[in-house]
């Protein structure tokens, strides 16, 4: 005999988040059966060929997903709402949906997510994940990555996510990262890590961190004092955005060694010297460097180029 316990609540929104709301009444419905929990046939609410929506869910670690039957399609999408609360996508969970190749979980209060081999492009942005779920043996496909607005607080998982092509881990809890962990993606054009609390980026692979296809790489909006791109080489990088951090230096000699295609540079909202500031950036026009502000500043004392100085 199995007892089913189906929970009725309320959903506010609290700045962009889903929130549950205990102050009103609480609705218990107990089910008494024998054997197995009914099945449960989850169909698409839009009619559209190219993705299947889906609503009115409510998911936890605790949920019984045995006789869970999702649709078999190729793009689907967790439409987020005050019905939808989907807080862990487990192992059984992603074995259910293995023919998914585009999955879409914002703003859905997910906490953790258990990736599969089949899975190409994953948008679970606006949640509160601290990291994927991977298993070391498989070989993932996972070509687009957007966790920013969650609550990640190092990219270890990364490591082996070797087909990785756009990742998005802005607007986290980053602090220190090890950019190692993508030695193997080598087809990563853009990262972006702007928005976190980033004060060292290190390569402790031992030799030189060849990314060949990386065009953008984003550090906005962090707390860098140094940036050491002594072991980099992303030989076709374009545009760097470096603005809003703590920067005092910067090496040409890197930046012509490690970037040596860079089309643009954001270096606004730093602690530069201004003579030190005025000379490197006329050896970023001699290269050929466009810099650009990231955003309008109101200077109290000198600026080189539209970038405050002191």
């Amino acid at each position: 005999m199995r007892i089913i316990a189906v929970q009725a609540f309320r959903t506010v929104r609290h700045r962009g988040f889903p929130k549950m709301d205990f102050s009103k009444s609480v609705l218990w419905i107990f089910v008494i059966g024998i054997g197995c929990a009914s099945s449960m046939n989850l169909n698409c609410s839009e009619a559209r060929d190219d993705v299947c929506e889906l609503n009115h869910i409510y998911l936890s670690e605790y949920t019984d997903v045995s006789d869970w039957e999702f649709p078999d399609h190729h793009d689907i999408v967790f439409k987020a709402g005050a019905e939808t609360i989907i807080s862990c996508i487990t192992k059984e969970v992603a074995e259910k949906l293995t023919n998914a190749q585009s999955i879409q979980l914002q703003n859905v209060s997910l906490s953790s997510f258990y990736l599969w081999e089949h899975l190409l492009s994953l948008d679970a942005s606006y949640n509160y994940l601290s990291e994927l779920l991977v298993d070391p043996g498989m070989l993932y496909n996972l070509k687009s990555l957007n966790l920013e607005h969650n609550r990640i607080q190092n990219i270890d998982f990364l490591k082996g996510l070797f087909k990785l092509r756009d990742v998005d881990v802005s607007n986290n809890y980053l602090d220190k990262i090890d950019l190692s962990v993508l030695d193997s993606a080598k087809d990563l054009t853009t990262l972006k890590l702007s928005n976190n609390r980033i004060r060292i980026i290190t390569t402790t692979i031992g030799d030189m961190l060849h990314l060949p296809r990386l065009t953008t790489l984003m550090l906005n909006n962090n707390q860098l004092y140094i940036l050491d791109a002594s072991q980099w080489q992303f030989s076709v990088l374009q545009d760097l955005f470096l603005a809003n951090n703590r920067l005092s230096y910067i090496s040409m000699c890197e930046v012509q060694n490690s970037f040596p295609r860079l089309q643009t540079i954001y270096l606004d909202g730093n602690n530069w010297e201004c003579s030190y500031l005025n000379n490197t950036v006329n050896q970023m026009q001699q290269s050929g460097i466009k810099l650009v502000n990231f955003g309008s500043q109101n200077c109290t004392a000198e600026a080189v180029e539209g970038v405050c100085c002191s």
